[in-house]
């Protein structure tokens, strides 16, 4: 049996856990008492190229700080079992714009035959449209997904390495499917990370990759496609079915051969995408209703181009079923700043044409008096551009708002749940931390955060950690909300503030 028939064997036979689709039903997990370690959204990208360059629309910067981390948490189980959960947005195929050129086609051909797609290099260079080359990136067919995934695994190769001498220690390892890595739903992207990270464990052991896929790999390996339930205790998901911006609506697939990705991948990919080329980490931007406002501070008539321009060829792009979620935001900002402005222009165009043309204007014109009533309409008038840039602001805050918190949806799964002792989600980026009679926690994010407006004590590298040890009778026990410090080589709480 050749490599590649033994990946696109491995969950029907059971050689690998089978990964389940299309129920919202959380998977049972049993960790057989080993202690947990939950992190999320590293929103992976291309990574760093050969001259040491990352692209505009990286995120995640962390390769060697993660390594370090997954080496002390190793040695700090003391030879008990350990369970590494990536929930969700790990790799950001979202954001990963490469797209092959001349001898790349060669090298995609080798690596989807490699897990059982067979596809001649002209089909390859015939199936990338022009929109895709221009800075969009390929879209999410199942062989496009597998190049994104390769040119992560090249950019990151730390962070790929750690992952695979974490497998190689007789740890596990489960990643949960997320808004911005819904790609893990094809089997060959799947088959395509055990692939890699068995060569990578293959480069330290020289034991033949065939061999280390059984024994480290197939075994020690999971994809859960929505959430899951640890030792009937600990519930863990990534969080974007409560974000209206993030949430699927319909089936997984568009077609027969894409994702249906949600409303917000859109603005990522035709929107976002540019403005980071542009302004790196823009999206890192708290709270995300800023980001606007930002741009018609800092650029405005850069501003005033994203909002005519580029958001209209977003939403172009959008499928029907999309739109009203396009409509609720975004109209109102066009009648907020659209209608003034041309309301002012309109007025000027008046003051003007009596100066242009006074041989027009009906009675005697004194210039002077032309002029005075000229300059004092415009700065009238013009205040009606600062009442639309407050009326954006509102708008902003009333309607654009994505969830900062997943409190309130976890309290809800709280009594659907009561069994579980412990939840926890990613997704919004913002650590949290709350105990009732049940114990919620966000994982926060390994990207760097930029907080516009916040009384909240936060850190450009938050690093944050879930860990939930075992009591003396095998039951999980959660430890406060946690940050990786690179510099001390240790786990430290991470400071969180309340507020109303």
């Amino acid at each position: 049996m050749s490599i590649a028939q033994l990946l696109l064997a491995c969950e029907k036979e059971g050689l690998t856990p089978e990964y389940r689709t299309g129920s919202t039903t959380p998977i049972a997990f049993n960790a057989g008492n080993a202690e947990v370690f939950v992190v999320s959204d590293f929103h992976t990208g291309a990574g760093v190229d050969s001259s040491g360059v990352y692209s505009g629309t990286e995120n995640f910067f962390a390769d060697g700080s993660f390594a370090r981390f997954l080496e002390n948490a190793h040695h700090s189980l003391n030879g008990k079992p350990g369970l590494l959960v990536i929930n969700g947005d790990f790799i950001d195929f979202l954001r990963i714009v490469n797209v092959p050129r001349g001898l790349d086609f060669q090298r995609w051909q080798d690596m989807l035959a490699s897990v059982g797609i067979a596809m001649d290099k002209d089909a390859l260079v015939a199936s990338i449209s022009k929109k895709e080359k221009e800075n969009y990136g390929l879209k999410t067919h199942d062989f496009k997904s597998v190049w994104k995934l390769d040119v992560c695994a090249h950019g990151h190769p730390a962070l790929f390495a750690a992952l695979a001498e974490w497998l190689k220690l007789g740890q596990h390892l489960v990643i949960v499917k997320g808004n911005h890595d819904l790609e893990w739903y094809w089997l060959a992207v799947r088959n395509y990370l055990r692939l890699t990270l068995a060569k990578f464990i293959n480069e330290q052991t020289r034991e033949g990759v065939e061999s280390i896929l059984k024994s480290d790999v197939l075994p020690r390996l999971t994809f859960i496609d929505d959430a899951m339930i640890v030792d009937n205790e600990l519930y863990i998901e990534h969080g974007h079915r409560y974000d209206k911006f993030s949430n699927v609506q319909g089936g997984p697939l568009w077609g027969s051969k894409e994702l249906n990705i949600p409303f917000g991948s859109f603005i990522n990919r035709y929107l976002l995408n540019n403005l980071e080329m542009i302004y790196p980490f823009l999206d890192n931007v708290r709270p995300s209703g800023n980001v606007l406002h930002m741009l018609m501070r800092e650029r405005f008539f850069h501003g005033l181009k994203v909002l005519f321009k580029y958001i209209p060829f977003t939403f172009k792009m959008i499928p029907k079923r999309y739109a009203h979620y396009m409509l609720k935001p975004l109209v109102g900002y066009a009648l907020a700043i659209g209608l003034p402005i041309v309301l002012v222009l309109f007025l000027w165009g008046n003051r003007l044409w009596p100066l242009l043309f006074p041989e027009s204007s009906t009675g005697p014109q004194n210039v002077g008096d032309v002029a005075l009533g000229f300059l004092t309409g415009i700065l009238k008038e013009t205040a009606l551009l600062f009442l639309s840039y407050l009326g954006a602001r509102f708008i902003s805050w009333v309607q654009l708002e994505e969830p900062s918190s997943l409190f309130r949806d976890a309290e809800k799964l709280f009594s659907k749940f009561p069994h579980c002792r412990f939840f926890t989600m990613g997704h919004t980026h913002n650590p949290e931390q709350h105990q009732i009679d049940q114990w919620y926690v966000n994982s926060s994010t390994w990207i760097p955060v930029i907080e516009a407006s916040s009384a909240a004590l936060r850190e450009d590298r938050t690093y944050a950690v879930v860990q939930f040890g075992r009591e003396s009778n095998g039951l999980l026990k959660s430890s406060p909300l946690q940050r990786w410090n690179d510099d001390a080589n240790r786990l430290e709480p991470l400071p969180i503030v309340v507020r109303d």
